[in-house]
């Protein structure tokens, strides 16, 4: 027996006596199934494929939204994640095949795009268990690209009731749902490491800043006249930092 074949019984039985072990294992796994799958796209979907490439599978989870489908959790560095999204960018990719060593052929694969980031994987017959495929084995020969439709999300909701005005200064790739204190806050700026400018459902701004005190601050200054100070350069994050860290924990 190889030393390589002799190492992966030693992690899979410590996955067995320590359960923790067994879940890292279990995602390092996954990890490779899901990025040899991205990595056998054609070049047309190069901006998927690259940009997914370029990150890092969290985990395959249960979708009680899309039963059929793993959920897909991937970890973002710095703001990349705003960088790769894209609203309204939602569509299915079909074509893909995976040869099955457990079923002896090839299965489909499905995965979902919202706003112009991999969110679901489906492949048929399947347990999402690397030892099941040969990964070497991916045909991409009949790639097709659906539209596909999301149920509206809360920052959908959010951002269609917005004026007009407000709108035209706001980049909606930039919204987040950010749930602080059993509140709801929807960013719009990002002051870097963690800290935002957001509005809360009656569009009052808020600096949260999680080394300052208090962490969210409500700020005399309307919605629509950040935005603009944004627009216009003039709003100064450094400064605004400065200010807030004054009051440091």
């Amino acid at each position: 027996m190889e030393i390589k074949d002799k190492m992966n019984i030693f992690q899979k039985t410590l996955g067995i006596i320590f359960p923790p072990y067994k879940f890292s294992v279990l995602r390092r796994e996954q990890n490779k199934l899901f990025m040899a799958i991205i990595s056998a796209l054609p070049d047309d979907f190069s901006e998927i494929k690259n940009q997914t490439l370029s990150e890092r599978l969290f985990g395959l989870n249960d979708w009680e939204l899309f039963p059929d489908f793993k959920f897909v959790v991937m970890a973002y560095g710095g703001d990349t994640f705003f960088k790769y999204k894209k609203r309204g960018q939602n569509f299915k990719i079909t074509g893909l095949r995976v040869f099955s060593k457990q079923n002896n052929k090839f299965e489909n694969i499905e995965i979902l795009i919202e706003n112009n980031l991999v969110c679901g994987l489906k492949i048929t017959d399947s347990a999402y268990r690397l030892n099941e495929f040969d990964i070497q084995k991916i045909k991409a020969d009949n790639v097709v690209k659906t539209d596909f439709t999301f149920p509206a999300t809360a920052i959908d909701l959010f951002y269609d009731g917005l004026d007009t005005e407000i709108k035209q200064k706001l980049n909606p790739d930039d919204l987040s749902e950010i749930d602080f204190n059993n509140r709801i806050y929807y960013s719009f700026y990002d002051l870097e490491d963690g800290n935002y400018l957001a509005v809360d459902k009656n569009l009052k701004v808020y600096s949260l800043v999680h080394d300052a005190k208090p962490i969210a601050k409500g700020l005399k200054i309307t919605f629509i006249d950040i935005l603009s100070e944004i627009a216009e350069n003039k709003f100064d994050k450094k400064q605004h930092l400065d200010e807030r860290y004054r009051n440091r924990k």
